[in-house]
């Protein structure tokens, strides 16, 4: 391939991060709580339930998202993608009334569900089959954008979503922009949540198109020039279809050890906000000189901030130590952070416990994919990474709900942290399975052996001891030679 190929491939990591950031606001579902509670009457778990419809669809579309990716190429899909994520909330401004809470369920849930699952796996796909020598460091840049979405979008939306004024006043459209940037602090009302889940279905729809048009698979059997797979990595794989992949061992305790880190993860977030509120005594760690950006240094948002780092982090890390490895050392240092949470008390504490929790928590999203595409191979990893992050529609479901048995039933965050370390534990336990499955799997594929087919005689000189006339035999011989040429 040419040099301009091989360069054209960078922006395809500009692609999946605007793509990827615009995702990423799923998890900023809570700004829509309070709004949709004051103007519906509806309680917690009529609002929660629309999120959790939101993340099981999500796991669950990607699989055929992934496989319609494998067949025409991340831009169409990612597209698709767009379009039905910014559908579900022009839908929902219309649709969503206090007598019928399953229109939200049906437009954010299902809708903008399928919408996110459809374009998150595009980016991810992409940047592998672009980047076979850096898998573990594009991955953690691709899915960046996604762990910090919502931080970007949380402050500004939660201003925004405000009733408008008296007599109908809205606020005009450069303080929304001001607003959207974080310049603004607002004036305390904004747009309505209708008018704002149009601007939001609009904005979401034109970006994630706009960073679709970016992506694109390379030409089959393209490498970068003068690649070499680097010692310590897996060798590549070969390419497997997905019913395939799902009856290997290999496959199974892949997405165990995904449950068990994901499940882990989501229960220690789910709980978060409340209990470093509860060390803080409702302190904050902002100055009042930063306005609207102190949010990026509240404990969730620094959690948010190292979350998308750590895919980063990991993901280099990954390319070099291979990814069993850096899968049990993450796990077993997320756990060891857990333990310690239960006597947490400073500030300092807090501010280096939200980092650490937040930079181990990325790395799942960075080395499940690499180690998918490792192990099973790139031209299917579309349909075959969406088998495998079906993990995390079921640790979205254990997570939130097994934290919050713990602290109804303890009326104490002190249980959920400690099940969420031994997770981390089991998860790390489980990485090293998946390293010995590796290593089994990689020895036991036949090698094919050059074989070397003898040039035909054709100078009787080169045996000059022999003058004899050729027998019959050597006249067989010479014929199935001239017959293999």
């Amino acid at each position: 391939m040419s040099t301009e190929t091989g360069n054209n491939r960078w922006k395809i990591l500009a692609g999946a991060l605007i793509v990827q950031i615009v995702l990423g606001t799923v998890y900023a579902f809570s700004v829509f709580v309070k709004p949709l509670q004051m103007e519906f009457g509806w309680d917690r778990t009529t609002t929660q339930l629309a999120f959790s419809f939101a993340l099981v669809t999500f796991a669950i579309t990607m699989i055929p998202a992934g496989r319609l990716q494998d067949r025409i190429g991340p831009r169409k899909v990612a597209s698709i993608g767009g379009i039905l994520l910014g559908l579900s909330f022009l839908l929902g401004s219309v649709l969503v009334s206090e007598s019928r809470p399953w229109t939200l369920y049906l437009t954010y849930g299902i809708i903008g569900g399928a919408g996110i699952g459809f374009a998150y796996v595009c980016p991810i796909a992409s940047a592998m089959k672009w980047f076979p020598d850096k898998k573990g460091l594009v991955t953690g840049l691709s899915v960046a954008g996604f762990g910090a979405g919502a931080l970007f979008f949380a402050g500004p939306a939660s201003t925004l979503l405000l009733s408008p004024g008296l007599g109908g006043e809205t606020i005009g459209l450069s303080q929304v922009l001001h607003i959207a940037l974080g310049i603004s602090k607002g004036s305390g009302f904004g747009i309505g949540w209708q008018t704002f889940f149009i601007l939001h279905g609009v904005t979401s729809a034109i970006l994630v198109i706009a960073g679709a048009s970016l992506l694109s698979n390379p030409p089959a059997g393209w490498q970068p020039p003068g690649w070499k797979t680097h010692s310590s990595q897996i060798k590549p794989a070969v390419d497997t279809e997905w019913k395939e992949m799902l009856n290997t061992p290999l496959c199974c305790m892949l997405w165990l050890t995904f449950i068990f880190g994901a499940t882990s993860g989501l229960m220690a977030i789910g709980q978060w906000k409340p209990l470093m509120g509860n060390i803080l005594h409702g302190k904050t760690f902002a100055p009042e000189w930063m306005g609207t950006f102190g949010r990026f240094v509240e404990p969730v948002g620094i959690l948010a901030i190292f979350n998308a780092l750590g895919r980063i982090f990991w993901g280099k890390v990954s390319d070099f130590i291979d990814r069993p490895r850096a899968m049990m050392i993450m796990f077993l240092f997320q756990g060891m952070a857990f333990m310690m949470l239960v006597s947490v008390e400073s500030h300092l504490a807090v501010f280096l416990a939200s980092a650490w929790v937040g930079l181990n928590f990325g790395g799942n999203f960075a080395l499940f994919p690499s180690a998918t595409a490792d192990y099973f191979g790139t031209k299917n990893i579309g349909m075959n990474y969406g088998w495998v992050f079906t993990a995390y529609g079921v640790a979205g479901i254990l997570g939130p709900v097994v934290g919050g048995v713990l602290y109804d039933a303890t009326g104490a965050y002190v249980m959920a942290f400690l099940f969420a370390g031994i997770l981390c534990f089991i998860a790390a336990g489980c990485s090293v399975v998946v390293w010995s499955l590796a290593r089994s799997q990689t020895q036991r594929k036949p090698e094919a052996i050059p074989v070397e087919i003898p040039a035909p005689i054709e100078d009787m000189d080169v045996y000059p001891e022999r003058e004899t006339v050729p027998s019959p035999v050597m006249n067989r011989e010479c014929a199935s030679t001239a017959e293999l040429r």
